[in-house]
């Protein structure tokens, strides 16, 4: 049994009426609601009203659990809804006891309850985030004032900073302790980790680890900080790391692999990274470390990509959640033989085809404990080629030696297409160069003829400076050779590309 609101329209008037009704059930046609009493319509009631019939109501049936309105004052009104729940998960993650166990293994003497002053600003976080002083007065907002254990606290914002002290002398072994309390709860599968960073700017400049570096929150004027973490694929945290605010995010990855291996245990995973974050030498220490890697690839950073898209077409690519995806594995000794093709041909050397399967077979036998020399490729590559310039022949040698120890290796390369990103990408650098191109007319306009050439290219470079540096290669240009020729002259060697 329940009150509810029917409606009514008579006339072209739409009328409210507050009814009892109850749940039944009718054979054959299943729930229904039937109405049990009309007690008129709701606009006749006022507030004093419905406070009287709920007060009748109660005496009639005796509900002694139900106070009766009159004489009851609100006086204070305490957050609880949230809290109660975010200390659930936090006492299901014996968060606490973890971190009172380890302040007191590092200093016995201390008294101060460092967990539970990290419990009331973890928790503040999770749905009303705020500064400390701002923590120790929200404090007195919510239930946590009346609530055992934490009624005596004291609130001085002092007291949150001394607890945040003892909880970064602790960060790594609680890091640890709380990965292992998730994986026994949760069954953490750690064949596959993610790792990203971000950064974090200051008003202040007496952060000792702060600096200036590339910002992620559009800040470049401001210090900031690298905050780099690792998760597991489902999300969940595994450790996290604080760097100097112009560490670059390459240069984080050795730490983070020798961690995951010597603390963790974690001796099979696949490690995952950003484009940002691939180098040879981060690729050397995830193989030494034996695992796996998945890396984003910038195209002018590694020249297999070449191979890869030269060999592209987009009717053979799968569609996926509205991505069109190709997969292709390379080897590397087959990618050394194709871009060694490349460098004569581009070279405009005139290769001897029987004399080049030479030189194929000697890549194809190349192994991976054994270094290559550089006369056997001067001898193959002057027979398989008349009249080479030993410079042709020292860059295919050091394409070469480049991959030493990699001979045998065989990568896999997947390329994946996102039409939606494609547009708004093409959107956007359609926007820049128009306004790039506006930008040279105005340089090369008839009011600035008279101009000294030498202003003209400074103007040139100022428009191509910093970011907008990428925009530069949809612009072909040639510079006279003579910065003294005439003006009309000098704006002919600039156009735009109509490549992009």
């Amino acid at each position: 049994m329940f009150p509810r609101i029917t409606k009514s329209i008579k006339n072209g008037r739409t009328y409210e009426y507050l009814v009892i009704s109850e749940s039944v059930r009718i054979k054959g046609k299943g729930s229904t609601t039937k109405n049990i009493a009309n007690l008129g319509n709701i606009h006749k009631y006022r507030n004093k009203d419905i406070d009287s019939l709920i007060d009748g109501l109660i005496k009639i049936f005796e509900l002694e659990k139900y106070s009766l309105t009159k004489g009851t004052e609100i006086i204070e009104s305490l957050e609880h809804g949230a809290i109660i729940f975010w200390q659930k998960i936090w006492d299901q993650l014996c968060l606490s006891k973890m971190i009172k166990k380890l302040v007191k293994s590092r200093d016995k003497r201390i008294t101060l309850a460092v967990e539970k002053y990290v419990q009331m600003m973890a928790i503040n976080r999770c749905f009303d985030p705020l500064s400390k002083l701002a923590v120790s007065r929200w404090v007195e907002t919510t239930c946590y004032k009346q609530m055992k254990g934490y009624t005596d606290l004291p609130l001085e914002v002092t007291y949150f900073y001394r607890s945040m002290d003892q909880l970064l002398k602790i960060k790594d072994d609680l890091e640890l302790s709380l990965f292992k309390r998730l994986e026994s709860l949760f069954s953490i599968n750690v064949k596959l980790t993610f790792y990203d960073i971000t950064s974090s700017f200051f008003y202040t400049n007496n952060c000792p680890i702060s600096g200036n570096g590339y910002s992620r929150d559009s800040r470049p004027d401001r210090e900031q900080i690298i905050i780099g973490v690792v998760t597991s694929w489902e999300g969940y945290p595994i450790k996290h790391y604080v760097f100097c605010g112009n560490t670059k995010d390459e240069s984080t990855v050795e730490e983070v692999v020798k961690k995951l291996r010597a603390e963790y245990c974690i001796e099979e995973t696949t490690f995952v990274g950003d484009r940002g974050m691939i180098t040879k030498l981060n690729l050397d220490r995830i193989e030494d470390e034996g695992f796996g890697y998945i890396m984003g690839v910038k195209l002018r950073q590694d020249e297999i990509c070449e191979m890869v898209f030269s060999d592209l077409h987009e009717e053979d690519c799968e569609e996926y959640k509205n991505l069109k995806i190709w997969e292709e594995k390379i080897k590397i000794k087959e990618f050394l033989i194709w871009k060694v093709k490349q460098i004569l041909v581009k070279s405009g050397v005139n290769i001897i085809d029987e004399k080049f399967k030479i030189l194929q077979e000697q890549i194809l036998v190349l192994s991976n404990e054994e270094a290559p020399t550089y006369k056997i490729y001067k001898k193959i590559l002057k027979e398989a080629a008349k009249e080479i310039d030993p410079k042709i022949c020292q860059k295919v040698f050091r394409l070469i030696k480049k991959y030493y120890s990699k001979y045998e290796d065989e990568l896999r390369y997947i390329v994946c297409l996102n039409a939606e990103r494609k547009q708004i990408a093409s959107k956007r650098r359609q926007e820049y160069i128009s306004k790039i191109s506006k930008e040279l007319d105005a340089i090369f306009s008839e009011d600035k003829k008279g101009q000294e050439l030498i202003k003209v290219e400074k103007s040139l470079n100022k428009i191509f400076e910093g970011y907008r540096g990428k925009y530069k290669k949809f612009c072909n240009y040639s510079p006279p050779s003579n910065l003294m020729e005439p003006f009309t002259q000098y704006k002919q060697h600039w156009y735009l590309s109509e490549q992009f």
